[in-house]
């Protein structure tokens, strides 16, 4: 009865604890990987960089938002980008439109530049909660120049890391490479996180150079910059084959145990069967039943272990592919570097032929025009001295005496200067002097962002290529709106239907943005 006893009370026991064993394992193998780029949101958050020097297009780089709203949105690029320019905007993804940055950090040593963007609601990539070690997969994501709409991507392993001598910039190098030299990029993990800003120049060893994620956080924190951190860490396909292999290594131990377990307790029942003077056919049976259990126990635990040994096999599998996958990304990257030089050699010849075909083009043009406009001269000189002495003068209108007489009044009036002064939103001043001589004109005087032949500018985002006019009449001064996006008001009062409006001095004018004051300055 004693026997019978404890049979039946750790035989249910026993049964549920080898089951509970195994559910674990089951489900670790049939769980999927969940490492990988969101290339949507890369292709809106990785932005174009536009370099200009006045007019003329100098580079077009790659940068990502790091933060943004509906007034302000924050840029983080390359500093040789920025070499040599004046004004620099940034493209919109799928717009086609560019707006102005302004660069509140330029740091040439490290290659890192920030810039403020008024009016950019891009959403920004989110930052990563860990830095990466040595040995991890990564990605390398630039806007390649000119191509506003998609995303060139590299993979590669992130080799070492090292701090600088100047600084206390932590730099790391990889094998991530995009084109020559990698071009100036973000560098992610595999879930798309930021981990940090790749530098243009390569390395000595070819490799490209990157400032890692602690750096990069440090300087924009030190200009105030909330950054976006992702919600959970990244987990990259090795290390959940890695966890998967000791898990269920964990789990063939504890089945392992749990049938050493079932397998005394069936000694023990066999030993007190045999002490006893009774033999009961129910302990017989639970004896059988326990016997069974362990051999279920040792089957499930054999399985165990062929299943740790296939996750072990399969982690070496990938690991060889990888490094197979870096080899190859290297013999790639060199064969690049030669027809780049190639191609750079080539294109300059051309460049070279070219320039001094233009050249010689040019010379004949000039030639042909200084001839051309002495023969005229020439000519309209042997005119007038061919013409009588006596010309009879054509009459005059009343309405030539009128437009005479108004030339005459407006031409009294050439020394009075027109001042708009005034500032946008951010406190910025914009200043204009206009002299009253280039008002008589008859196209008047050109306000706007980037006006064709005419020097008054106001560099704001909110002012159109060709804003405003203004012009003496009848000696006044008038204004009109040219189509602006933004409009233009007097003194409160919008004008863009109203056509010509007569202004005076005192008068509060608004472009765009921009509130300005106008003064009349006499002579």
């Amino acid at each position: 009865m004693l026997g019978s006893s404890l049979i039946s009370g750790h035989r249910p026991i026993a049964l549920l604890s080898v089951w509970m064993l195994f559910l674990p394992v089951f489900s670790l193998v049939l769980s999927p990987a969940n490492a990988e780029l969101r290339e949507s949101l890369l292709n809106m958050s990785i932005v174009t960089v536009n370099s200009y020097q006045g007019k003329t297009i100098l580079t077009r780089g790659s940068g990502f938002v790091v933060q943004s709203d509906r007034f302000n949105g924050y840029v983080v690029t390359n500093s040789s980008y920025l070499e040599g320019s004046d004004t620099t905007t940034i493209s919109i993804p799928n717009s086609g439109a560019e707006l102005v940055a302004r660069v509140l950090r330029n740091e040439p040593s490290y290659d890192f530049a920030l810039l403020k963007v008024n009016g950019l609601n891009i959403p920004p990539l989110e930052f990563g909660q860990e830095s990466p070690d040595v040995g991890d997969v990564i990605w390398s994501a630039v806007k390649w120049g000119g191509d506003n709409t998609s995303v060139g991507l590299a993979r590669g392993i992130l080799r070492s890391s090292y701090e600088m001598a100047t600084s206390d910039v932590v730099l790391f190098s990889h094998s991530a490479m995009l084109g020559e030299g990698g071009l100036g990029s973000v560098l992610l993990n595999e879930c798309g996180h930021v981990i940090g800003l790749n530098m243009r120049a390569p390395g000595s060893d070819g490799s490209i150079r990157v400032v890692n994620m602690t750096s990069l956080r440090l300087l924009l924190s030190s200009q105030n910059i909330k950054i976006t951190f992702a919600a959970r860490g990244c987990v990259s396909e090795v290390d959940q084959a890695k966890n998967q292999a000791e898990f269920a290594a964990i789990e063939a131990k504890k089945a392992q145990d749990g049938a050493l377990e079932a397998q005394a307790l069936a000694s023990s029942l066999e030993k007190k069967l045999r002490q006893s003077s009774r033999r009961n056919d129910s302990l017989e049976r639970q004896t059988k039943e326990a016997r069974q259990k362990a051999d279920f126990a040792l089957q499930a635990a054999e399985a165990a272990q062929k299943n740790a040994e296939a996750i072990r096999l399969e982690l070496a599998r990938k690991t060889g592919d990888l490094k197979e996958e870096a080899r190859v990304m290297k013999e790639k990257y060199e064969k690049s570097q030669l027809d780049s030089e190639q191609r750079f050699t080539s294109a300059m010849d051309q460049q070279r032929s070219s320039a001094a075909f233009r050249e010689n083009i040019l010379i004949g043009i000039t030639i042909v025009l200084l001839l051309g406009i002495a023969i005229i001269f020439v000519l309209q000189r042997r005119r007038n001295r061919a013409l009588p002495t006596l010309v009879k003068e054509p009459p005059v209108s009343s309405n030539d005496v009128a437009e005479s007489v108004v030339s005459t009044e407006l031409h009294d009036e050439a020394f009075d200067e027109f001042v708009l002064d005034g500032r946008d939103d951010d406190g910025i001043r914009y200043l204009l002097r206009i002299s009253g001589d280039q008002l008589l004109n008859i196209g008047g005087v050109i306000i706007g962002r980037n006006p064709k032949d005419s020097p008054y500018v106001i560099n704001h985002a909110d002012v159109s290529r060709k804003h405003a006019r203004m012009r003496v009449m009848k000696n006044r001064v008038f204004i009109e709106d040219l189509g602006s996006t933004n409009g233009t008001s007097v003194n409160g009062q919008s004008i863009e239907e109203k056509g010509l409006v007569s202004i005076d001095s005192g008068d509060q004018i608004i472009i765009g943005s921009v509130v300005m004051n106008l003064r009349v300055l006499s002579a």
